[in-house]
């Protein structure tokens, strides 16, 4: 069972020049079935236009979930990296069993991204602009380590540049990212081709 409560005062929700949002969700299992948990997470955004097709944007989020008298399993947890922490594959920080080298997720998680989003000198009409972006996260905490398992908590940062266009299918985007701040088994992916861009 689940809800969600949202605030949206963008201009447009694929193409935002100014305005902001927020979005709490809180999620609830074991009203039957085996698996029972409380799972909780924010997202907010802000967009300020500071000159002609110049926007300045600033947007986090943070999750939280606790097993209610049971771990939260693998397929429960919050994944970050990728789309959430450019520089980084999917699922690419947090708790990692190095023996097999798979991520596994964590019961909290926060990002933050600060990026400025600019034209490139083409026509309009293609709605093709440019971006540079700082992002910032982390990830953490298992109820079921081992040995094997490394769970630093630790922030990571990384900086690049990317561009968007908004398709008829959708909007695309293509982001070059550099981690700066990173742990040494961060599983780290410099260029990334997503569909839903979140220009």
């Amino acid at each position: 069972v689940s809800h969600s409560i949202v605030l949206d005062r963008r201009d447009s929700r694929i193409r935002p020049t100014e305005g902001y949002f927020g979005r709490l969700t809180t999620a609830a299992a074991g009203l039957g079935g085996s698996v029972r948990y409380l799972s909780n997470r924010v997202e907010s955004g802000y967009f300020y236009p500071v000159a002609d097709e110049w926007v300045l944007s600033f947007r986090g989020s943070a999750g939280y979930i606790v097993g209610l008298g049971d771990d939260v399993r693998l397929l429960d947890r919050f994944f970050v990296g990728g789309d959430n922490l450019r520089g980084f594959a999917t699922d690419g920080i947090g708790p990692r069993d190095l023996t097999t080298d798979d991520a596994l997720g964590g019961e909290w998680f926060y990002t933050t991204t600060a990026a400025l989003s600019f034209p490139l000198g083409l026509p309009d009409e293609l709605q093709i602009t440019g971006q540079i972006f700082a992002d910032l996260g982390s990830l953490g905490q298992l109820s079921d380590e081992g040995p094997e398992v490394v769970d630093t908590g630790s922030v990571r940062a990384s900086i690049g540049a990317g561009v968007a266009w908004v398709s008829p299918f959708g909007p695309i985007g293509v982001d070059i990212g550099f981690p700066v701040m990173r742990e040494d088994f961060d599983d780290v992916e410099r260029i990334r081709v997503n569909f839903g861009a979140r220009f």
